[in-house]
């Protein structure tokens, strides 16, 4: 059994922990807390594509009421893993089965008391989720059993529900309450094997007496129903075995072959099975902290057309083509942001929350003066449009499905290049088009000139759109009629002339190509020079004030992305070069930036750069790395983006082979 296990509990590790042993099913996403905690141990039961906003507070992601609360009591004596009469436990993973499990022993007088615990979200149904408690004693008995769906939410932005009302008929429980903002219905639902008494605020109450070496068994079967859908009873062993059926045959599907190599086997398995937990069950995407909680308000970012995508295509096309079709459909948010800024064509949300931009103009709070500071994210990173193009170019490059580029992909992809073609400035002197005022994958320096990565990536793609354009012409013209009803009259011809004059940045003597306008010119210091003048270590690196922000130095990897994506136009040396150059002064200060000097070293034969790099990545949720904060802005959670980026590493560059076929 492949099963990620932990010894001991530390109370200083529960939020680590809850994403750790995060478990999903791509709707739901459960945290990996103890049946005994609370809102106040961060328990999130996160669901996707839900989002809410409370006035004055950022709009994230709903988390639903907690179905698997449960704290059992001897006379008067929680089993609680945080007292001291806890004398050892053991949380588990279990990666093959897709299911959380923990063991408590815990001494209460003379009786040594066992507490087991399983849980899943089940992969063969998106709204249900069970768990199963077992508890052992080796003296005769009685507990105190307190259970039922905790109506208390952790929320980074909430309350989010309004109206909240309970009920309880004998094992069946249910909370329900609805949306603040747009008053959406959600019950959760749960029946339990035993009757629950005495029945207040989401909570109940029973006895159970044991015999020395008895076993009682509780099982919980709970669904989240958002809207008007209707709950159906299930039993925990049919559930669970249609779970561990499904569940089986995915993982199966996506394993990797380490080629005996114990240590990347077991990393890449713990990568694929979070990139397995947020495959997406509709027509909405991947939150840049998965289903781990409301960081970053649960909104989706570029890193699942870049990072996400590929894994999907490989393994899974009908989620690689949701992810697809999300952007298709938020098309017309699109082309009305990028009219609010004055432009054509399409600006996608920098911070998607269904099309809505859920970027704050404050996305950082200064540690000195504990201010909002002002970021331009949603205002300037521009190359979000060109990433989403880029996608879906890959993807028809895959499928070749003409329908669905006659159906909305194509007209994405001209709407994103128009977009480019009308924020750009055409500078008559130099003859050239430009795009200024912009930030790049690198978001220490904020508002630059012609970022190499964004100007190429729009060449790119604007290139790749009107080859494609001249082929649907060619092949389906009354259809391509249609799409072309859609687009600005002679766009076609706007776009080819543009892209002949867009100013793209060539490679110096030395083969390096200037991260944007006047990057040459600023101070010439590496990480750990900056790093040491920091005088908070919660410090925001970047922005107008940032210690990063007139240096070299740079988040992450930013001209080795552009490279990785389009390996082929940039020469071997080029890409050395670069490479080379770039990689002292970045600092790795995103979890999207190890996986991409990972992917970019295989291009280069660094094999051993790469394993390194790759192994930083996949591990990084194992170790509990990333950042937790910027500024005073909480911003921890899972890591999906580094394990996409560790998988294409390990496929594309490593030569690790897939261990399942396609179905």
């Amino acid at each position: 059994m492949r099963a990620l296990k932990e010894k001991g509990f530390s109370a200083d590790k529960i939020v680590e922990n809850g994403n750790k042993f995060l478990i999903g099913n791509g709707y739901l996403g459960y945290r990996g807390t103890l049946d005994e905690f609370t809102a106040k141990e961060c328990v999130g039961l996160n669901i996707a594509g839900l989002y809410d906003g409370v006035k004055g507070k950022w709009r994230e992601t709903v988390n639903a009421f907690n179905p698997f609360f449960c704290v059992i009591s001897l006379c008067g004596v929680p089993l609680d893993v945080r007292r001291k009469e806890t004398f050892s436990h053991e949380a588990e993973l279990d990666l093959e089965r897709g299911v959380f499990r923990r063991e408590t022993k815990f001494l209460v007088g003379k009786a040594h008391i066992t507490l087991f615990s399983e849980r899943f979200v089940s992969a063969a149904e998106p709204d249900l989720l069970c768990s199963r408690i077992r508890l052992t004693s080796d003296m005769d008995a009685t507990f105190s059993v307190k259970a039922g769906i905790d109506p208390e939410i952790w929320d980074l932005n909430g309350p989010h529900f309004s109206h909240v009302e309970s009920a309880c008929h004998g094992g069946r429980a249910e909370v329900k309450g609805e949306t603040q903002e747009l008053h959406i219905p959600v019950r959760v639902v749960c029946d339990f094997s035993e009757p629950l008494q005495n029945f207040q605020g989401g909570l109940g109450e029973f006895s159970v007496r044991l015999k020395a070496g008895e076993t009682f068994t509780l099982d919980r079967v709970a669904r989240v129903l958002v809207g008007k859908k209707h709950f159906s009873g299930r039993d925990y062993e049919g559930a669970y075995e249609a779970h561990v059926r499904e569940w089986e045959r995915l993982f199966l599907l996506a394993r990797l072959d380490a080629k005996g190599d114990d240590r990347a086997q077991f990393a890449l398995d713990y990568s694929i099975y979070h990139l397995l937990i947020l495959a997406p069950k509709g027509r909405y995407s991947i939150a840049a902290r998965g289903l781990s909680g409301q960081t970053y308000k649960g909104a989706v970012f570029w890193d699942t057309e870049i990072f996400l995508l590929p894994f999907y295509m490989e393994v899974l096309p009908a989620c690689a083509k949701r992810l697809i079709e999300y952007r298709i459909d938020t098309l017309p948010a699109a082309r009305e942001k990028a009219k609010s800024y004055g432009y054509g064509g399409a600006f996608y949300a920098w911070e998607s929350q269904n099309g809505f931009d859920a970027c704050s103009d404050f996305n950082v709070t200064d540690v000195f003066t504990h201010r909002p500071v002002r970021t331009y994210f949603k205002d300037k990173q521009i190359h979000i449009s060109a990433d989403v193009a880029y996608a879906i170019l890959r993807y028809f490059e895959r499928t070749k499905d003409d329908d669905l580029m006659l159906e909305g992909g194509l007209e994405t992809i001209l709407s994103c290049a128009e977009f480019a073609r009308t924020y750009s400035y055409y500078n008559h002197i130099k003859g050239r088009y430009e795009l200024l005022d912009v930030i790049g994958p690198d978001e220490y320096h904020e508002r630059v000139n012609n970022n190499a990565y964004t100007n190429y990536m729009f060449y790119f793609t604007a290139k790749e759109g009107l080859a494609l354009a001249e082929e649907f012409a060619k092949k389906y013209p009354a259809r391509f009629k249609e799409v072309l009803c859609h687009l600005p009259e002679g766009i076609l011809q706007n776009l080819k002339e543009w892209t002949e004059k867009l100013y793209l940045l060539k490679p110096n003597a030395e083969g390096v190509i200037e991260q944007f306008d006047g990057y040459f010119r600023l101070e010439d210091v590496r990480v750990e020079e900056v790093r040491s003048r920091l005088r908070h270590p919660n410090e925001y690196w970047g922005g107008s004030g940032g210690v990063a922000t007139a240096t070299r130095v740079i988040k992450q990897a930013d001209l080795i992305t552009l490279f990785n994506l389009y390996p082929d136009r940039f020469s071997e040396e080029v890409r050395r070069a670069n490479y080379d150059f770039y990689l002292p002064y970045t600092e790795h200060g995103s979890s999207l930036s190890r996986c991409s000097y990972a992917i970019a070293a295989c291009g280069i034969g660094r094999r051993e750069e790469a394993y390194t790099a790759l192994l930083e990545s996949a591990e990084i949720d194992l170790r509990g790395g990333g950042k937790q904060w910027a500024g005073e802005i909480y911003i921890g959670g899972t890591h999906p983006a580094a394990s996409g980026g560790a998988w294409i590493a390990a496929t594309r560059g490593l030569g690790f082979e897939r261990k399942g076929d396609l179905k």
